[in-house]
């Protein structure tokens, strides 16, 4: 090959690598311009996920239990149990309309304690949601996130809550999102939903709200009145005012 040939292989090669170089920094800037897209794309979605859901603007009980599910004082003379299901419309008419009632009669006294456990008979969105609610046990955020999922109770018949309407809900509560949804994700507390659900059928319950006062069931939705007079029964002796 004569010295000219040689320079000119010499310049092709140069070329071609100046294209390859530049074929792959096209291919680059391609790809971080859809990371980009993708990700506004994900923010407007999230944002829109989460101004769409209603949160609680009551705060928790005085005398709830940190991290917990319940108030009052685990001695009290009166306990009720409440088994309740995030996609019950009775338990979230409960919710709605009788449960700051009943806190404002009774959380104060120290003579009632309260508590919720889960009876999730609407499947899988219900048991998801009774999940989440734990999770937010562990940010002391149970009874915001509590109170919240009935404001936001899927429509019936659909598929029930979602792992982004829960993490809507957790965003707009001002939780620490990252921690709820590695929580949430992780299936922590399936088992323990699930043992839930077996003890709620073991103990007899068949539908909900069921409120278990000092060992004796009442089904559906109780206000502070009918609660009062179920104390009177199961508590004669104790005093409340």
């Amino acid at each position: 090959m004569t010295t000219h040939k040689r320079a000119a292989a010499r310049t092709r090669g140069r070329a071609a690598k100046a294209q390859q170089r530049n074929f792959f920094w096209i291919v680059g800037l391609s790809l971080m311009a859809l990371a980009v897209v993708a990700s506004v794309g994900l923010l407007g979605r999230r944002a829109a996920d989460t101004s769409a859901v209603r949160v609680s603007a009551h705060p928790a009980p005085a005398s709830a239990e940190p991290n917990g599910r319940a108030w009052g004082p685990k001695d009290a003379p009166i306990t009720v149990i409440e088994y309740a299901d995030y996609e019950c419309e009775s338990c979230g008419y409960f919710a709605t309309n009788y449960e700051q009632e009943v806190v404002a009669a009774f959380a104060s006294t120290g003579k009632v304690r309260f508590e919720i456990r889960n009876a999730p008979f609407h499947g899988e969105g219900a048991r998801r949601a009774a999940q989440a609610a734990y999770c937010a046990a562990e940010q002391n955020m149970f009874w915001p996130f509590h109170d919240s999922l009935f404001l936001n109770q899927p429509a019936h018949g659909s598929a029930g809550f979602s792992a982004t309407m829960l993490e809507a809900v957790a965003a707009k509560l001002g939780m620490d999102t990252a921690a709820f949804g590695a929580c949430l994700s992780a299936g922590t507390y399936a088992a323990q939903v699930e043992a839930d659900y077996q003890t709620a059928l073991a103990n007899g319950v068949t539908g909900t709200p069921t409120f278990v006062v000092n060992g004796k069931a009442y089904v559906g939705p109780q206000s502070a009145d009918d609660l009062r007079g179920i104390f009177a029964t199961v508590a004669p002796d104790v005093t409340l005012d």
